[in-house]
């Protein structure tokens, strides 16, 4: 896809971000407020204490809108934490970060005081997995890689509890280390869990792999939130396999000025990763010679949401013809609503709360991020999107 391309299309939001966002030099943060088509953005820069403030401060009603609506799950998760086993479990954690990854504590410290909130109420989403050790919510997002002589691109649809659904924003991000970055956000929970770039080409997305089981490590998405200032694929590799983990995941990672992609599985005992060619696909099981043994894999969630999504991503790319395909027909598979609710493109049905809240389409050729609000079946009819540029970041 030429650049021109992405430009024709667009809506005018990515000619107006600029602008807007050069206003008021002199304040630390730059807002856009969003609309039906666009997440709201925030665009911040200090220590990583005033990161967090900045990010509470503008989202600290979003946070509190979650965490309404999933007051159930949420005084569940205080319960678990303020009992003997989770304060352990938790002080556990604590060190873990604080000996690794210090700077990202103080930026949870910062949410939590600029929200207005106890640490622990954001605390305890930040360590919600390990805490829970088995899936309680809806999540599951699916990605396609696809790779040819003339194109390299990477789709991923971020799925997540239905709660968020309106609630979701962009962050740009200056910290002291000078690795810019951008991030679609979860309000409540440390950055990073979303699709995100950052100013050196590195690209993340992530996909959840249910566990019944935690161990005590470094929490995934402390880890997540780390490779978000990653100078080179290398770093991030290096990052994302430091011991100890505490819960399993997996990372879509790759570099725009590389052009490579790389897709790796981690569990507290083993990694792999694996730069596959061609096009590929991965939902929220385990794939990997070393690490679909895990004992702990939540089983029944691996054979409804994660088997089904996969089952209908490898069915549509069967019939797909291997010459010359197009970019419409991978966002068409990720649109697809076959076997719902755990359909690639997921909406609310019933009990279960799945949604799909953006999704992001990574063009390495161009070096653009476009990220779509909500359901790709509506957002991308609509012209639901805005593109980001690395080099601008």
């Amino acid at each position: 896809m030429k650049r021109r391309d992405f430009v024709k299309t667009a809506i005018s939001i990515p000619f107006l971000l600029k602008p807007l966002l050069s206003e008021n030099k002199g304040s630390k943060a730059k807002y856009l407020k969003g609309n039906e088509k666009s997440f709201d953005f925030l665009e911040i820069k200090g220590s990583y204490e005033q990161i967090g403030i900045q990010i509470g401060q503008y989202f600290g009603n979003n946070i509190r809108m979650v965490i309404e609506r999933r007051k159930d799950w949420h005084a569940n998760l205080m319960n678990i934490l303020r009992s003997k086993e989770g304060r352990i479990i938790s002080e556990e954690y604590l060190n873990l970060t604080r000996k690794h990854f210090p700077h990202l504590l103080e930026e949870i410290k910062g949410m939590a005081d600029g929200a207005g909130l106890h640490f622990d109420a954001i605390w305890t989403m930040c360590i919600k997995s390990e805490l829970l050790a088995i899936d309680e919510e809806s999540p599951g997002c699916s990605t396609i890689f696809y790779k040819d002589d003339n194109h390299m691109w990477l789709f991923h649809n971020e799925d997540g509890d239905a709660a968020y659904a309106d609630q979701m924003f962009l962050l740009k991000v200056v910290p002291p280390s000078g690795v810019n970055y951008l991030s679609m956000v979860y309000p409540g929970i440390i950055t990073g869990n979303g699709p995100s770039v950052n100013n050196r080409g590195i690209i993340q997305t992530t996909n959840f792999i249910g566990s019944r089981n935690s161990n005590i490590g470094i929490p995934r998405y402390i880890i997540g939130r780390a490779v978000l200032e990653a100078k080179n694929l290398k770093e991030a590799v290096d990052i994302i396999t430091m011991e100890p983990r505490a819960y399993p995941y997996h990372h879509n990672l790759a570099s725009f000025l590389d052009n490579r992609y790389i897709s790796l599985e981690t569990t507290p005992q083993e990694w792999e990763a694996r730069e596959p060619q061609g096009i590929y696909y991965h939902t929220n099981h385990l794939l990997f010679d070393k690490t679909e043994k895990y004992q702990s894999e939540d089983q029944a969630y691996k054979q409804t949401s994660s088997l089904s999504r996969y089952q209908v991503i490898e069915d549509e790319i069967r019939k797909l013809q291997q010459d010359n395909l197009r970019l419409a027909e991978f966002v068409k598979i990720l649109s697809s609503h076959r076997n719902a609710p755990y359909s690639p493109c997921r909406h609310p049905q019933g009990e279960v709360k799945g949604a799909t809240l953006g999704m992001a389409f990574y063009d390495f050729n161009q070096g653009v991020l476009r990220l779509f609000k909500g359901n790709p079946c509506k957002a991308i009819p609509d012209s639901s999107y805005i593109d980001f540029d690395f080099n601008q970041i």
